[in-house]
């Protein structure tokens, strides 16, 4: 029966368009969300790593320019000139600690940051006992001693968070190359699912026209 075969045929090919349209919204889902990933990722590249290494930057300049100060100071006038600066730069390194502590830490990263912060506060307490020490007329050799120290281990434990960045941001530009790859593969199934699909319901067309086409012989009369 032509018109039950007919019917199938249609059956068919809707659902293989069914198919498609199925495909499409699957694909399109996983596009989204891999847009979505990749934009997260590029946002942390920026907003955690490249604005905190600035950030690590400024800090070591401010320690550094504090250490000259330090080391070049070597009576009481002198010191009364140094002490603001000294004052203004550990302002401005807390300042840049507070916009630190608002980005993404990892673990690691949060350890060597708790030990900076440390270095800090012992640094501010330092300087200060070296600045009373000067103007009593005390031996400043102890309390550069110390305040070298302090400064060294700040500066080793901002190259640790330097070297973190740079670590993590290695790792989100792989993760954001693997979306790509992800995405790349997926399209390419696509297309090769469309394309099979494709042909499959051209078979059907063609077997169709093929079936209806068909007209009966008339016998010849004798």
């Amino acid at each position: 029966m032509k018109w039950a075969y007919g019917i199938r045929r249609k059956i068919s090919a809707a659902l293989l368009l069914s198919a498609i349209f199925v495909l499409l919204f699957i694909k399109n889902t996983l596009d989204s969300k891999h847009v979505t990933s990749l934009g997260s990722s590029f946002s942390s590249v920026y907003e955690d790593r490249l604005v905190v290494e600035s950030y690590i930057y400024r800090m070591s300049e401010h320690l550094f320019r504090k250490k000259i100060l330090i080391d070049t100071c070597a009576d009481v006038p002198t010191a009364g000139i140094v002490e603001p600066l000294i004052s203004k730069y550990n302002s401005t390194i807390n300042e840049i600690i507070a916009e630190y502590e608002d980005t993404r830490l990892t673990e690691e990263e949060e350890l060597y940051f708790e030990r900076f912060k440390e270095n800090i506060t012992r640094l501010a307490d330092l300087e200060a006992a070296f600045f009373k020490t000067m103007r009593e007329g005390g031996d400043l050799r102890a309390a550069r001693v110390h305040i070298n120290t302090q400064f060294n281990q700040a500066s080793q434990n901002l190259d640790e968070l330097s070297a973190i960045q740079l670590s993590e941001g290695k790792a989100l530009n792989e993760q954001s190359q693997k979306i790509v790859a992800d995405s790349s593969l997926l399209t390419q199934f696509e297309i090769g699912i469309i394309v099979a699909i494709g042909l499959m319901i051209l078979v059907l067309v063609f077997e169709s026209s093929a079936i209806f086409g068909r007209t009966p012989q008339r016998e010849s009369l004798n």
